[in-house]
Protein backbone atom coordinates (compact mmCIF):
# COMPACT_ATOMS: atom_id res chain seq x y z
CA UNK A 1 0.00 0.00 0.00
CA UNK A 2 1.81 3.43 -1.08
CA UNK A 3 1.75 5.93 1.75
CA UNK A 4 -1.44 8.35 1.82
CA UNK A 5 0.85 11.37 2.55
CA UNK A 6 2.06 11.28 -1.03
CA UNK A 7 -1.36 10.87 -2.60
CA UNK A 8 -1.64 14.72 -2.87
CA UNK A 9 1.65 15.57 -4.39
CA UNK A 10 -0.39 16.95 -8.09
CA UNK A 11 -3.02 19.17 -6.43
CA UNK A 12 -3.35 22.82 -7.54
CA UNK A 13 -1.46 24.97 -6.16
CA UNK A 14 -2.64 27.95 -3.81
CA UNK A 15 -2.74 31.59 -4.08
CA UNK A 16 -0.28 33.70 -4.90
CA UNK A 17 1.06 36.36 -2.57
CA UNK A 18 -1.48 39.78 -3.43
CA UNK A 19 -2.42 41.37 -1.22
CA UNK A 20 -5.55 42.40 -2.93
CA UNK A 21 -6.81 38.41 -2.98
CA UNK A 22 -9.16 37.48 -0.44
CA UNK A 23 -10.91 34.36 0.38
CA UNK A 24 -13.17 33.48 -1.55
CA UNK A 25 -11.66 35.00 -4.61
CA UNK A 26 -10.20 32.45 -7.65
CA UNK A 27 -6.93 32.41 -7.64
CA UNK A 28 -4.74 34.34 -9.86
CA UNK A 29 -3.33 31.80 -12.80
CA UNK A 30 0.26 31.14 -12.82
CA UNK A 31 2.71 31.93 -15.47
CA UNK A 32 2.46 28.37 -17.36
CA UNK A 33 0.05 26.76 -15.25
CA UNK A 34 -2.90 25.24 -16.11
CA UNK A 35 -6.16 26.32 -14.62
CA UNK A 36 -9.57 24.92 -13.48
CA UNK A 37 -12.57 25.12 -16.42
CA UNK A 38 -10.09 26.04 -19.15
CA UNK A 39 -6.80 24.63 -20.49
CA UNK A 40 -4.22 27.56 -20.34
CA UNK A 41 -1.35 28.03 -22.66
CA UNK A 42 1.85 29.11 -21.22
CA UNK A 43 2.66 32.63 -22.23
CA UNK A 44 5.79 33.10 -24.66
CA UNK A 45 6.67 36.11 -27.20
CA UNK A 46 3.26 37.73 -28.59
CA UNK A 47 0.68 35.41 -26.86
CA UNK A 48 -0.62 36.03 -23.49
CA UNK A 49 -1.26 33.44 -20.79
CA UNK A 50 -5.71 33.61 -21.31
CA UNK A 51 -8.25 32.52 -18.63
CA UNK A 52 -12.14 31.78 -18.91
CA UNK A 53 -14.07 33.89 -18.46
CA UNK A 54 -12.32 36.76 -18.28
CA UNK A 55 -11.64 38.59 -15.24
CA UNK A 56 -14.62 40.29 -13.67
CA UNK A 57 -17.07 37.85 -15.39
CA UNK A 58 -19.15 35.41 -13.39
CA UNK A 59 -19.00 31.62 -14.62
CA UNK A 60 -21.75 30.37 -13.32
CA UNK A 61 -19.98 28.21 -10.61
CA UNK A 62 -18.78 28.58 -7.29
CA UNK A 63 -15.27 30.02 -6.69
CA UNK A 64 -12.87 27.49 -5.88
CA UNK A 65 -11.46 26.97 -1.82
CA UNK A 66 -8.68 28.67 -0.79
CA UNK A 67 -6.96 25.60 0.17
CA UNK A 68 -8.63 22.91 -1.47
CA UNK A 69 -8.50 19.48 -0.17
CA UNK A 70 -9.10 16.22 -1.38
CA UNK A 71 -12.15 14.53 -0.44
CA UNK A 72 -11.94 12.03 1.94
CA UNK A 73 -14.79 9.68 0.36
CA UNK A 74 -11.54 7.10 -1.48
CA UNK A 75 -10.44 6.95 1.57
CA UNK A 76 -12.93 5.88 3.56
CA UNK A 77 -14.15 3.76 1.08
CA UNK A 78 -10.41 1.88 1.15
CA UNK A 79 -11.47 1.75 4.76
CA UNK A 80 -15.08 0.02 4.11
CA UNK A 81 -13.95 -2.29 2.26
CA UNK A 82 -11.46 -3.70 4.65
CA UNK A 83 -14.12 -4.05 7.32
CA UNK A 84 -16.69 -5.74 4.99
CA UNK A 85 -13.53 -7.85 3.71
CA UNK A 86 -12.64 -8.99 7.61
CA UNK A 87 -16.05 -9.19 8.67
CA UNK A 88 -16.89 -11.69 5.77
CA UNK A 89 -13.85 -14.00 6.56
CA UNK A 90 -14.48 -13.87 10.65
CA UNK A 91 -18.15 -14.79 9.81
CA UNK A 92 -16.81 -17.90 7.42
CA UNK A 93 -14.29 -19.01 9.92
CA UNK A 94 -17.30 -18.94 12.54
CA UNK A 95 -19.63 -21.17 10.38
CA UNK A 96 -16.28 -23.57 9.95
CA UNK A 97 -15.97 -24.07 13.19
CA UNK A 98 -19.75 -24.34 14.05
CA UNK A 99 -20.06 -27.01 11.27
CA UNK A 100 -17.15 -28.74 12.63
CA UNK A 101 -18.51 -28.47 16.30
CA UNK A 102 -21.91 -29.70 15.37
CA UNK A 103 -20.59 -32.56 13.08
CA UNK A 104 -17.40 -33.99 15.36
CA UNK A 105 -18.49 -37.41 16.39
CA UNK A 106 -18.46 -38.08 20.41
CA UNK A 107 -15.77 -40.02 22.25
CA UNK A 108 -16.90 -43.85 21.17
CA UNK A 109 -16.41 -46.36 24.43
CA UNK A 110 -14.86 -49.23 23.43
CA UNK A 111 -13.85 -48.93 19.60
CA UNK A 112 -12.48 -51.09 17.83
CA UNK A 113 -9.07 -51.88 18.79
CA UNK A 114 -9.25 -51.22 22.46
CA UNK A 115 -8.21 -54.25 24.83
CA UNK A 116 -10.63 -55.37 27.73
CA UNK A 117 -10.65 -58.07 30.55
CA UNK A 118 -13.73 -58.95 31.59
CA UNK A 119 -15.63 -58.65 34.98
CA UNK A 120 -18.07 -61.84 35.05
CA UNK A 121 -19.59 -61.01 31.68
CA UNK A 122 -19.18 -56.96 31.68
CA UNK A 123 -15.90 -55.97 29.31
CA UNK A 124 -13.41 -53.29 31.36
CA UNK A 125 -10.87 -51.27 29.05
CA UNK A 126 -7.07 -51.91 29.67
CA UNK A 127 -4.14 -51.15 27.84
CA UNK A 128 -3.58 -53.54 25.11
CA UNK A 129 0.31 -53.72 26.88
CA UNK A 130 -1.70 -54.70 30.43
CA UNK A 131 -1.75 -58.51 31.11
CA UNK A 132 -5.05 -58.23 32.38
CA UNK A 133 -6.58 -57.42 28.87
CA UNK A 134 -7.25 -60.72 27.74
CA UNK A 135 -9.53 -59.51 24.39
CA UNK A 136 -9.07 -57.27 21.51
CA UNK A 137 -12.01 -55.82 20.33
CA UNK A 138 -12.01 -56.49 16.95
CA UNK A 139 -16.03 -55.62 15.53
CA UNK A 140 -18.75 -52.96 17.12
CA UNK A 141 -22.10 -54.58 15.68
CA UNK A 142 -25.78 -53.77 16.31
CA UNK A 143 -27.43 -55.75 18.67
CA UNK A 144 -28.90 -58.69 17.68
CA UNK A 145 -30.01 -62.01 19.25
CA UNK A 146 -27.94 -64.32 19.68
CA UNK A 147 -25.71 -61.38 20.17
CA UNK A 148 -23.16 -64.13 18.73
CA UNK A 149 -24.33 -64.27 15.43
CA UNK A 150 -23.60 -60.56 14.73
CA UNK A 151 -19.77 -61.71 15.30
CA UNK A 152 -19.30 -64.49 13.01
CA UNK A 153 -18.09 -62.35 10.11
CA UNK A 154 -15.15 -62.06 12.20
CA UNK A 155 -12.79 -65.22 11.66
CA UNK A 156 -10.77 -64.45 15.13
CA UNK A 157 -13.51 -63.40 17.13
CA UNK A 158 -14.19 -66.40 19.96
CA UNK A 159 -16.50 -64.25 22.24
CA UNK A 160 -19.59 -61.88 21.72
CA UNK A 161 -20.35 -59.43 24.32
CA UNK A 162 -23.42 -56.56 24.65
CA UNK A 163 -21.23 -53.19 24.85
CA UNK A 164 -21.55 -51.16 28.95
CA UNK A 165 -24.76 -48.52 29.01
CA UNK A 166 -26.10 -46.30 31.37
CA UNK A 167 -28.34 -47.90 34.14
CA UNK A 168 -31.70 -48.74 32.41
CA UNK A 169 -30.58 -47.80 28.97
CA UNK A 170 -31.08 -50.35 26.32
CA UNK A 171 -28.28 -52.36 24.98
CA UNK A 172 -27.80 -51.47 21.49
CA UNK A 173 -23.94 -52.90 20.52
CA UNK A 174 -22.64 -56.03 20.49
CA UNK A 175 -18.23 -56.22 20.82
CA UNK A 176 -17.04 -59.01 19.12
CA UNK A 177 -13.86 -60.04 20.80
CA UNK A 178 -10.63 -62.06 19.57
CA UNK A 179 -8.55 -63.41 22.68
CA UNK A 180 -5.03 -61.70 22.62
CA UNK A 181 -1.64 -63.58 23.98
CA UNK A 182 -1.96 -62.76 27.78
CA UNK A 183 -4.79 -65.25 27.03
CA UNK A 184 -3.56 -68.82 28.09
CA UNK A 185 -6.79 -70.80 27.65
CA UNK A 186 -8.58 -69.41 24.52
CA UNK A 187 -6.95 -71.63 21.17
CA UNK A 188 -8.22 -68.66 19.26
CA UNK A 189 -4.76 -66.88 20.58
CA UNK A 190 -2.66 -69.62 19.74
CA UNK A 191 0.58 -69.53 17.47
CA UNK A 192 2.81 -71.71 15.60
CA UNK A 193 5.76 -72.84 17.88
CA UNK A 194 3.47 -72.51 21.13
CA UNK A 195 3.05 -75.92 23.27
CA UNK A 196 -0.22 -76.71 25.03
CA UNK A 197 -1.08 -78.89 27.61
CA UNK A 198 -4.48 -80.89 26.14
CA UNK A 199 -6.96 -82.88 27.90
CA UNK A 200 -10.47 -84.10 26.84
CA UNK A 201 -9.47 -84.38 23.25
CA UNK A 202 -8.91 -80.28 22.97
CA UNK A 203 -11.83 -79.58 25.84
CA UNK A 204 -9.46 -78.18 27.44
CA UNK A 205 -5.82 -76.22 25.85
CA UNK A 206 -3.27 -74.76 28.35
CA UNK A 207 -0.43 -72.86 27.41
CA UNK A 208 2.45 -73.84 29.21
CA UNK A 209 6.46 -73.95 28.23
CA UNK A 210 7.45 -76.55 25.65
CA UNK A 211 10.21 -77.96 28.13
CA UNK A 212 7.40 -79.20 30.79
CA UNK A 213 7.59 -81.73 32.47
CA UNK A 214 4.04 -83.03 30.80
CA UNK A 215 5.14 -83.07 28.08
CA UNK A 216 3.08 -80.97 25.83
CA UNK A 217 1.67 -80.40 22.40
CA UNK A 218 3.11 -78.27 19.91
CA UNK A 219 1.21 -76.25 17.84
CA UNK A 220 1.95 -75.91 14.21
CA UNK A 221 -1.23 -74.55 13.11
CA UNK A 222 -4.80 -73.51 14.12
CA UNK A 223 -7.89 -73.67 11.74
CA UNK A 224 -12.10 -72.68 12.06
CA UNK A 225 -14.33 -75.72 11.35
CA UNK A 226 -17.88 -75.06 11.22
CA UNK A 227 -18.68 -77.22 14.29
CA UNK A 228 -17.67 -80.31 16.93
CA UNK A 229 -16.96 -82.87 16.17
CA UNK A 230 -15.09 -82.25 13.07
CA UNK A 231 -15.76 -83.73 9.71
CA UNK A 232 -14.46 -81.53 7.56
CA UNK A 233 -11.27 -83.13 7.39
CA UNK A 234 -8.94 -80.98 10.16
CA UNK A 235 -5.70 -80.03 9.59
CA UNK A 236 -5.72 -81.40 5.90
CA UNK A 237 -3.61 -77.96 5.05
CA UNK A 238 -0.51 -79.12 7.76
CA UNK A 239 0.18 -82.45 6.35
CA UNK A 240 2.69 -83.03 9.67
CA UNK A 241 0.22 -82.79 12.15
CA UNK A 242 0.33 -85.50 13.99
CA UNK A 243 -2.87 -84.65 16.39
CA UNK A 244 -5.50 -82.34 15.58
CA UNK A 245 -7.53 -81.31 19.27
CA UNK A 246 -10.81 -79.48 18.26
CA UNK A 247 -12.59 -76.99 20.96
CA UNK A 248 -16.45 -75.47 20.49
CA UNK A 249 -16.33 -71.74 20.16
CA UNK A 250 -18.23 -68.51 19.16
CA UNK A 251 -21.60 -69.71 17.84
CA UNK A 252 -20.53 -73.20 17.84
CA UNK A 253 -18.22 -72.98 15.16
CA UNK A 254 -14.64 -75.02 16.14
CA UNK A 255 -11.24 -73.98 16.39
CA UNK A 256 -8.73 -77.20 15.28
CA UNK A 257 -5.10 -76.85 17.26
CA UNK A 258 -2.84 -79.30 14.21
CA UNK A 259 0.04 -80.22 16.50
CA UNK A 260 2.83 -82.81 17.38
CA UNK A 261 4.22 -83.69 20.38
CA UNK A 262 7.15 -82.69 21.82
CA UNK A 263 8.07 -85.84 23.63
CA UNK A 264 10.58 -87.47 21.07
CA UNK A 265 9.42 -90.86 22.49
CA UNK A 266 6.05 -90.26 21.71
CA UNK A 267 4.62 -92.70 18.60
CA UNK A 268 3.04 -89.98 17.30
CA UNK A 269 6.84 -88.58 16.53
CA UNK A 270 7.35 -91.96 14.46
CA UNK A 271 8.49 -92.06 11.57
CA UNK A 272 9.47 -94.69 8.64
CA UNK A 273 12.43 -96.65 9.65
CA UNK A 274 12.23 -96.08 13.65
CA UNK A 275 11.37 -99.07 16.19
CA UNK A 276 9.09 -98.90 19.01
CA UNK A 277 8.55 -101.21 21.84
CA UNK A 278 5.51 -103.28 22.06
CA UNK A 279 5.59 -103.53 25.70
CA UNK A 280 5.35 -99.83 26.36
CA UNK A 281 4.63 -98.11 22.73
CA UNK A 282 6.94 -95.93 22.45
CA UNK A 283 10.10 -95.55 19.89
CA UNK A 284 13.28 -96.62 21.26
CA UNK A 285 16.42 -97.19 19.40
CA UNK A 286 16.30 -99.97 16.59
CA UNK A 287 19.25 -101.22 18.68
CA UNK A 288 17.79 -101.22 22.25
CA UNK A 289 16.92 -104.71 22.82
CA UNK A 290 13.27 -103.80 23.88
CA UNK A 291 12.68 -102.64 20.25
CA UNK A 292 10.44 -105.23 18.44
CA UNK A 293 8.42 -103.33 15.76
CA UNK A 294 10.12 -101.08 12.97
CA UNK A 295 8.03 -98.45 11.84
CA UNK A 296 7.00 -99.43 8.04
CA UNK A 297 4.76 -96.39 7.43
CA UNK A 298 3.06 -93.53 8.60
CA UNK A 299 -0.12 -92.10 6.79
CA UNK A 300 -2.94 -89.53 7.88
CA UNK A 301 -6.25 -90.50 7.10
CA UNK A 302 -10.29 -89.11 7.87
CA UNK A 303 -12.24 -91.53 9.30
CA UNK A 304 -11.66 -94.94 11.16
CA UNK A 305 -9.42 -96.89 8.88
CA UNK A 306 -11.31 -99.83 7.50
CA UNK A 307 -9.67 -103.44 8.48
CA UNK A 308 -7.18 -104.91 7.60
CA UNK A 309 -5.70 -101.73 8.10
CA UNK A 310 -2.10 -102.51 6.79
CA UNK A 311 -3.37 -105.08 3.89
CA UNK A 312 -0.56 -105.23 1.15
CA UNK A 313 1.87 -103.59 3.23
CA UNK A 314 4.85 -106.05 2.39
CA UNK A 315 5.87 -107.46 6.41
CA UNK A 316 3.54 -105.70 8.08
CA UNK A 317 1.95 -107.43 11.58
CA UNK A 318 0.87 -104.86 13.37
CA UNK A 319 -0.12 -101.01 13.51
CA UNK A 320 -0.82 -98.13 16.08
CA UNK A 321 -3.57 -95.15 15.52
CA UNK A 322 -3.79 -92.16 17.01
CA UNK A 323 -7.12 -90.21 17.25
CA UNK A 324 -9.85 -88.79 19.02
CA UNK A 325 -13.98 -87.84 19.36
CA UNK A 326 -13.69 -84.37 18.79
CA UNK A 327 -12.08 -84.33 15.41
CA UNK A 328 -11.66 -86.63 11.89
CA UNK A 329 -7.64 -86.82 12.10
CA UNK A 330 -6.39 -90.16 12.59
CA UNK A 331 -2.92 -91.11 12.49
CA UNK A 332 -1.96 -94.62 11.32
CA UNK A 333 1.28 -96.08 11.81
CA UNK A 334 1.59 -99.57 10.30
CA UNK A 335 4.97 -101.66 11.91
CA UNK A 336 6.68 -105.31 10.97
CA UNK A 337 9.82 -107.01 12.87
CA UNK A 338 12.10 -104.94 14.19
CA UNK A 339 14.53 -107.70 12.64
CA UNK A 340 15.09 -107.11 9.37
CA UNK A 341 16.24 -110.87 9.00
CA UNK A 342 12.72 -111.83 9.78
CA UNK A 343 11.44 -114.07 7.46
CA UNK A 344 8.36 -112.10 6.88
CA UNK A 345 10.22 -109.55 4.65
CA UNK A 346 11.46 -112.55 2.46
CA UNK A 347 10.56 -111.83 -1.49
CA UNK A 348 11.15 -114.48 -4.13
CA UNK A 349 14.39 -116.00 -4.90
CA UNK A 350 15.74 -115.25 -1.22
CA UNK A 351 16.87 -118.31 0.89
CA UNK A 352 15.30 -119.42 3.79
CA UNK A 353 17.57 -120.46 7.42
CA UNK A 354 16.43 -121.75 10.18
CA UNK A 355 17.65 -122.10 14.11
CA UNK A 356 17.48 -125.92 14.39
CA UNK A 357 16.02 -128.36 16.38
CA UNK A 358 11.79 -129.40 15.77
CA UNK A 359 10.68 -126.09 15.63
CA UNK A 360 8.14 -125.70 12.69
CA UNK A 361 7.26 -121.88 13.69
CA UNK A 362 7.79 -119.33 11.41
CA UNK A 363 9.34 -117.45 14.20
CA UNK A 364 12.31 -119.46 14.13
CA UNK A 365 13.39 -119.47 10.56
CA UNK A 366 14.97 -116.42 9.05
CA UNK A 367 16.51 -114.66 5.88
CA UNK A 368 19.57 -115.50 5.17
CA UNK A 369 22.17 -115.30 2.46
CA UNK A 370 21.61 -118.65 -0.07
CA UNK A 371 25.76 -119.22 0.27
CA UNK A 372 25.05 -119.20 3.52
CA UNK A 373 25.55 -123.27 5.10
CA UNK A 374 22.06 -122.71 7.28
CA UNK A 375 20.42 -121.60 4.15
CA UNK A 376 17.48 -124.72 3.52
CA UNK A 377 14.63 -122.99 1.34
CA UNK A 378 14.64 -121.08 -1.09
CA UNK A 379 11.17 -119.06 -1.29
CA UNK A 380 9.15 -120.13 -4.38
CA UNK A 381 5.51 -117.86 -3.67
CA UNK A 382 4.21 -115.34 -1.68
CA UNK A 383 0.18 -115.53 -0.81
CA UNK A 384 -1.49 -113.02 0.85
CA UNK A 385 -4.56 -115.25 2.62
CA UNK A 386 -3.64 -117.48 5.59
CA UNK A 387 -2.67 -121.35 4.87
CA UNK A 388 -3.06 -120.63 1.58
CA UNK A 389 -1.76 -124.17 -0.84
CA UNK A 390 1.49 -124.32 -1.98
CA UNK A 391 3.03 -126.80 -4.62
CA UNK A 392 5.76 -126.75 -2.71
CA UNK A 393 6.22 -129.02 0.46
CA UNK A 394 7.19 -126.29 3.16
CA UNK A 395 5.40 -123.26 3.39
CA UNK A 396 5.25 -120.13 5.91
CA UNK A 397 1.84 -119.30 7.33
CA UNK A 398 1.09 -116.00 8.97
CA UNK A 399 -2.59 -115.37 10.78
CA UNK A 400 -4.59 -112.65 9.63
CA UNK A 401 -4.47 -109.05 11.22
CA UNK A 402 -3.46 -106.16 10.24
CA UNK A 403 -3.36 -107.87 6.94
CA UNK A 404 -5.14 -110.91 4.89
CA UNK A 405 -2.78 -113.04 6.05
CA UNK A 406 0.22 -114.84 4.13
CA UNK A 407 1.49 -117.88 2.67
CA UNK A 408 4.91 -118.19 1.77
CA UNK A 409 5.85 -120.95 0.05
CA UNK A 410 9.59 -122.72 0.68
CA UNK A 411 11.25 -124.76 -2.26
CA UNK A 412 14.06 -127.20 -0.88
CA UNK A 413 17.44 -126.66 -1.90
Amino acid sequence: MHDQSKDHADQPVGPPSDPQWEPGMPAAPQHGQWVQGAPGLPHEGLFAPVSYPPPGQDNGFPPLPVNPVVPQRSRLRRGWVWASLAAVIALAVAAVIGVRVLTREEAVAFPVGNCVAMDAATPVEYGCQDSKSLYRIVGREDIVYPPESACLKYSDATRAVTAPVAQGAKADTVLCLAPTRFHKTDPGALQAGDCIDVKESGGSMTVVPCDSKSLPAKVLATELHPKIPVITRACENTPEARMAFGQASLGGRAIVVCAVPTDPKDMDNAKVGDCAAYESMSLVACTDPSATQRVLSVKTVFQKPAKPECAGLHGANSSFTTANEKTDLVMLVCMGPADQKDSLYSVVGECIGSGGGNSRSASSTFRVECSDPSAKYVVSERIDSENAECETPAKLTYSPGVTLGLTICLARR
